[in-house]
């Protein structure tokens, strides 16, 4: 059984005149000589649905681009999220600012040479307070639903640069003998969810398959896009954590911080070569980059969760480290992020001009 979020309505040939019409305004912000560069500066905040959850609880419109770099996800291991170093001018890191979720991932972006970083609590945070469940740098968890299901596998995923291997079914499999028999789910990405046979070869085992959504769009005029439950990301990835009892990671990874965050029992389950049923479309640098990732899991794991991340279980230890990964204490109010956030407005197409 499958469950994926329903896809959003709209007039599609709408959305492609309305995407030609906005060209001229990205064609200004993005194609200029640095134009690789400022697209991936500002793309980010695409990711997941983060602006719009940024923008909802400052209710402004959802037309506003935030002019900066928001972080879109954890690395323990310093760099935060995927920032794209290697893309970025000099003068950018002088000149643009960068949004980030904690001290933390400040502290990493002035290292790498950013002069205006702004810590300002992750846009998860955001989404728990409009739900009431995040006030005064805390998680109300005991008004909580009582989980339906046992254990949520959250498995490590790829891009659209991998694809994969005949050696995948065997994660699965592996999994199950390591879970037992049990009542168990599998939360997978949108790259992996789309693969068939990736898909099967939980379903075959028993695991009832989840999707939050599509993560953002891959270009330069439908990063927006309203399809598949991209604005809604973060919402279904709670919803899903909060069906189950206990999470278990196959990598070091931000769901992680953010099951714990609602306190449900996470571990980090690294099992060996587990990356490598994913293969990679190119060679080369990307690829050395996924060989140095997999042999640096163990201490990313560690920085993440701390020396117990391989245990089911909630410590002190783990939910310190998650508050500060998450920005508990660097959460703004509407009229702090106001002050902070630099928007412009008319730069984004809004849903309901499609509907």
């Amino acid at each position: 059984m499958v469950e994926i979020l329903p896809k959003v309505s709209i007039n599609l040939l709408s959305e492609r005149v309305l995407a030609l019409r906005q060209a001229r305004s990205y064609k200004r912000l993005f194609l200029d000589s640095n134009q690789e560069a400022k697209f991936w500066f500002f793309r980010e905040q695409f990711r997941f649905g983060h602006r719009e959850v940024l923008l909802d609880f400052l209710q402004a419109s959802q037309d506003n681009l935030i002019l900066g770099f928001l972080q879109h996800g954890i690395a323990p291991l310093k760099r935060i999220g995927d920032w794209p170093f290697q893309r970025q001018f000099q003068s950018y890191k002088k000149r643009i600012p960068v949004f980030v979720w904690s001290k933390v991932a400040q502290e990493a972006a002035l290292e790498e040479g950013f002069d205006h970083v702004h810590a300002i609590g992750s846009p998860w945070l955001y989404m728990l307070h409009k739900k009431g469940l995040f006030t005064d740098a805390s998680v109300k968890t005991e008004l909580l639903p009582i989980p339906k299901r046992d254990v949520l596998i959250v498995p490590g995923h790829g891009s659209g640069h991998y694809f994969a291997t005949s050696k995948y079914p065997s994660l699965p499999k592996l999994v199950r003998r390591i879970i037992g028999d049990c009542e168990a789910s599998v939360l997978l990405y949108y790259t992996e969810f789309n693969d068939p046979l990736i898909r099967t070869s939980w379903e075959r085992l028993g695991f009832q398959i989840f999707c939050s959504g599509f993560a953002w769009g891959p270009d330069t005029r439908t990063i927006w896009t309203y399809n598949s439950g991209r604005p809604e990301f973060l919402s279904n990835t709670y919803e899903t954590i909060l069906l189950h009892q206990r999470v278990i990671c196959l990598a070091p990874s931000t769901l992680a911080a953010y099951s714990i965050s609602l306190g449900v029992p996470t571990s980090i389950e690294l099992i060996p070569d587990s990356l490598n049923s994913l293969g990679l479309v190119s060679e080369g640098k990307g690829v050395r980059r996924f060989l140095q990732y997999e042999s640096e899991l163990g201490s990313a794991s560690e920085a993440l969760l701390g020396g117990e991340f391989g245990d089911l279980n909630i410590t002190q230890s783990k939910i310190t480290r998650v508050e500060i990964q998450l920005g508990f204490k660097d959460f703004k109010s509407s009229y702090e992020l106001k002050k902070i956030l630099p928007l412009k407005p008319g730069s984004v197409p809004i849903r309901n001009q499609f509907e």
